[in-house]
């Protein structure tokens, strides 16, 4: 009897031991338009990408051993175009439960990161909820955008403050981190990104969104005001190779662009009166576009008076450009000096000229 007291207690230890080292999910959605999810799986070594079925109730389970080093996983569904993430813990059971229809508002409990999420979801689930249902109701009736633009920068602007609300009251726990990656991110703002990160505890310096993000803002402080700008070689619509050197001993814009951006048209920004005021031997002017459509260019510059230094994404150059220089949104435009240095990053078309007036004048 002693033996097999002592047999059974083994068991129970190899099994307990076993199972601290496994990380498992289990989950309930309703409101899911297919039977399959696809996951991702992030790690040091790299990403993997599986799929897997749930049943007609909207259950799944996940279960993946320690040796996995997992950071997060996502799941995607609806045709990839929903999806939320999990930060998994070994030892720890997550229980997924929630609307599909509302991702922002699955409630993920298990382990601590994603407790103080689910935590933080709760305590702005109302603003959370009308969020997607404008952004819904946007894509159904397109006619409603200013509105839903106005309402939503409000619902961001609120939810930005609760996030900021959250990390202060929480330097020490990882999901801030996490809410700083989600809504502080933006190139053009990494001042109050450098700055919440500057609250958290330095025991977090070495976890892998912190040290991201502080990757973002070395990369995003050589784009500022002041910086030398970053070097490039890229090759424009007529063939000729354009370098920064291409520019020396003058003022040099470079503007990033598209023929399906209103706001970038070249006289909305005023680049039409500026390169008709100033000659090309004292200002360089470089147009960078998304368009990869060289028929729609060409058509572009039959109807334009001025002959425009212009590079398109046929090649992917565009795209290296966007991102060497953070450039997020449309129209983002840079001032570089005589000697190569950043003087101003703009979107504001009126903002550039009268720089430009007072540099020049």
């Amino acid at each position: 009897m002693k033996r097999i007291v002592y047999i059974l207690s083994v068991l129970i230890l190899i099994f307990a031991c076993n199972n601290s080292k496994i990380y498992k999910i289990k989950g309930r959605l309703s409101n899911l338009n297919n039977t399959t999810l696809y996951v991702v799986y992030e790690s040091p070594e790299g990403n993997a990408i599986d799929s897997l079925t749930y049943d007609e109730k909207g259950n799944f389970v996940v279960s993946h051993g320690q040796e996995d080093n997992l950071q997060a996983i996502t799941f995607y569904y609806n045709n990839r175009e929903q999806w939320f993430t999990v930060y998994p813990e070994t030892g720890k059971t997550v229980q997924v439960k929630g609307d599909a229809k509302y991702p922002a508002l699955i409630r993920i409990n298990g382990g601590q990161i994603n407790n103080k999420l689910t935590e933080f979801k709760k305590n702005v689930g109302t603003i959370l909820k009308e969020q997607s249902d404008i952004s819904g109701s946007w894509e159904e009736n397109p006619l409603s955008n200013s509105e839903s633009v106005s309402q939503l920068a409000n619902i961001n602007l609120e939810l930005k403050r609760s996030a900021q609300d959250f990390i202060s009251r929480n330097p020490n726990e990882k999901a801030s981190a996490i809410l700083i990656d989600e809504y502080f991110t933006n190139p053009d703002e990494m001042e109050q990104t450098e700055y919440l990160l500057n609250l958290l505890s330095p025991e977090l310096n070495d976890y892998y969104i912190v040290k991201k993000l502080r990757s973002q803002i070395a990369k995003a402080k050589s784009t500022m005001a002041g910086a030398k700008a970053p070097d490039f070689k890229v090759t424009n619509i007529y063939g000729q190779t354009v370098t920064p050197d291409s520019f020396l001993n003058k003022y040099f814009i470079l503007a990033f662009t598209a023929l399906w951006c209103d706001m970038c048209q070249t006289e909305v920004m005023m680049l039409d009166e500026i390169s008709t005021e100033y000659p090309k031997d004292s200002l360089g002017i470089l147009l960078v576009s998304l368009d990869d459509e060289l028929d729609d260019v060409r058509e572009m510059l039959q109807q334009d008076t001025i002959q425009w230094n212009l590079v398109t994404d046929s090649a992917g150059q565009a795209i290296h450009l966007f991102e060497k220089y953070n450039v997020s949104s449309l129209p983002k435009c840079f001032l570089m000096d005589k000697n190569g240095i950043i003087k101003l990053k703009t979107a504001n078309g009126v903002e550039l000229k009268q720089t430009i007036d007072e540099i020049m004048r």
